[in-house]
Order: C-alpha cells, then structure tokens, then sequence
C-alpha cells in the first residue's frame, strides 16, 4: 500500500513538471521560432499596427499639411509680437464664431488681428471648439467662406499644458510646449504632446508624441548639443512594435567621436556602434550567432532622416546563419514603410501644432490682453 502511495506520488510530481514545462513552452512559443520566423512575425505586427493607424483620426491630425507649400513652418503666426504665452494667459473655452468675421482685436504693441474665436466660458484648461473641415484644413482658419455658417464646431481640442515663449534680449531662447486631447464629432481622436526646447546656448530639444485611442503611439525625439541624437518609436501599449535610435558623441583633443545606432522591431534588436566592426543582433536580450547586417541604399546625406531606416534613408539587408537571406523594406512592405516615413516626419513637423494650436492660441492671448 505505501508502495502504491510513493508511486502515485512520483506519478504526479513527473505529470506537474511536464505540465508546467508545456504550459511554458504554450506561453512563449516564439522560443520554438527561428530569427528568421521571428522577425516575419514582427515585422507583420507593425505592418498590421501602422495600417490601423493610418486609418484613423489621429493619422489625419499627426500628418495635415498645407498642400500649397513644401512644409508646414512657415510663417509662424505673428509669433515676433509676443513674448511669453502660458495656460494661465489662455484658459478657458473658445469657440469658433464664424458670424463676427470682420471683428478685430489690437494687441499691446498695436498689432491688428482678425477675431475668428469667441470666449464663452471658463476653465483652467484652453478648450478650442473648431468645426472638423477648418482644423482639417488650417489654412482656411482665418478665411471666411459663404458656407462658414453652416459649419458644427465638432472639433474640440483641450490642453492641459501650454507654453510659448521666446527671449532674444541676449541669447535667442525658445520654448513652445503642447499637451492635448483631440475628440471628433465626440468621439476621441487621440492625445497630442509636444515639448520643443532650444536654450541660450543653442542646444536643441525636441520631443513629440501622439497616443491613439486604440492603445497604439508615436513619438520622435531630437537632442542636439555637446551629443547628438534621435528616436522614433510605435509601441502598443508598453509593448514596442519599432524602435530606432541614434547617437552621435562629438570627439574632442581627448576623447574620439563615437557614435552607437539601435533598431528594433518587437524584441529583435539590431545594434552597431563605433567600438565594433559589424552589426550584432539580440532577440529578447540575447545575442543571436550567425546573422549578418549590411546596409544597403544608404542616401549618404546630411541630415539625421537620411541615416533613419523609417524615413527610407537606409535599408538594412539581412542574411542569416542558414545563409537564406531578407532585405528589412522588402520584408515590412514598401507600402508600410511610405506610410511610416509619413508618419515620422510628420511628428518632427507638427503642423497641427504650429497652424491650430498656437494660432488660437495667439488670438486668445491678444483677445484676454485686450479686455484686460
């Protein structure tokens, strides 16, 4: 009987273990996959997350630009006239009020300004009310069409952080500073945030991000001081579908320049910096033997978008220890890689920003100083 009893017990121990080790193997089965596998697999869920994102609101928001010109910083909106402009200087609710098209408003150094907003509440936030086809086409803003009044102001913008400011009494300093959340037709559209930074001794910072409502976001990062560098990034949640960075460190009578670059794509991770003499490739962690990078179509410019597989300014060709061979556009598709570079730039632009924001922005400033 107690030799049974061992017998069962041993039985049941082995069929715990097994278990556990299945259940493992069921929770990770990218373990089982090649690097090859794996990167098809990853490379599939970006594709699959960068169509979702251009099909939605936000994608319309991140990448709007004037079609009669190349860029979307063109002049900046009567910026010279102000010296600072805070949340404090604008909060409160504005709505669009196409019914007062000719009114104006004199800023304090005499500047005239057309009046397209009205204020009709209060908040601690800056709450603009727009209809959908003039944020959608902010080149119309502060133009009157016959059908203006017929127009829903559908389009609500909230920010909860807000800053413009800039100094030229010694050193040029500039800070433009943005947190919003976009609904459409009442339906949200997405979380904006930008934090552009340039300080008296020229050093450069700019971050930008946008999160959508279906848990997906992008976000760009520029720095550019004693160091340069810069990243893009797309993640689900937590979770990062792409990843690429750059770093440039100037070299001086005592140290080299060096240099280190990263791609990711899910928790395969490509990296090359100045210290080695080829790529390397990690997946989860962990170095993989036997795969070989070579970049490929390297635009050669000068800028940091040509030195940006996501802003097609390389590729990336891969071949791997079975010797069978992918190159990383072929693989994500031309199609997905267009829509990604639109994407990227479109966040070191900001358009939305600069055209919508800060134009209210600028109109509620004046119309506050003015009934002040």
């Amino acid at each position: 009987m107690k030799r049974n009893i061992v017998a069962v017990g041993v039985l049941l121990f082995f069929s715990a273990v097994l278990f556990s080790c299945s259940e493992s193997s069921d929770n990770n089965p990218e373990k089982d996959l090649s690097l090859e596998q794996s990167l098809k697999e990853k490379t599939a869920s970006l594709s699959t997350a960068v169509n979702e994102i251009t099909s939605s609101k936000g994608f319309e928001i991140v990448t709007m630009n004037d079609p009669t010109t190349k860029t979307g910083v063109e002049g900046e909106d009567d910026t010279r006239f102000s010296a600072s402009i805070t949340l404090d200087d604008v909060k409160g609710v504005y709505e669009y009020s196409p019914a007062i098209p000719a009114a104006t408003t004199e800023t304090k150094v005499g500047y005239w300004m057309m009046n397209m907003f009205s204020k009709t509440g209060e908040s601690e936030e800056f709450i603009v009310k727009l209809p959908k086809e003039k944020a959608g086409n902010p080149w119309k803003l502060y133009m009157t069409e016959d059908t203006d009044s017929t127009l829903v102001n559908d389009f609500v913008i909230t920010t909860t952080e807000y800053n413009y400011s800039f100094s030229m009494d010694e050193d040029f300093q500039f800070n433009n500073l943005v947190n919003s959340a976009i609904t459409v037709e009442g339906e949200d559209a997405g979380e904006l945030y930008m934090n552009w930074n340039i300080t008296a001794n020229q050093n450069f910072n700019y971050e930008s991000k946008f999160s959508f409502p279906d848990d997906y976001s992008v976000g760009v990062e520029f720095k550019m001081g004693d160091n340069i560098q810069y990243a893009y990034n797309l993640k689900n949640g937590e979770d990062v579908l792409f990843k690429e960075e750059m770093e440039f460190a100037k070299g001086d009578s005592v140290n080299q320049a060096s240099y280190e670059y990263k791609l990711a794509v899910g928790v395969i991770e490509i990296v090359k910096n100045s210290n080695s003499d080829s790529y390397v490739v990690y997946r989860d962690g962990t170095m993989e033997e036997g795969a070989v990078i070579e970049v490929i179509n390297n635009n050669g410019s000068s800028t940091e978008a040509d030195f940006a597989f996501c802003r097609k300014g390389l590729d990336l060709k891969i071949t791997f220890a079975d010797e069978s061979v992918v190159v990383l556009s072929e693989l994500l598709g031309q199609d997905t890689l267009d829509k990604m570079a639109e994407i990227f730039s479109s966040m070191y632009d900001m358009y939305f920003v600069n055209h919508v924001v800060n134009k209210v922005a600028h109109e509620a400033h004046y119309m506050n100083q003015a009934g002040s």
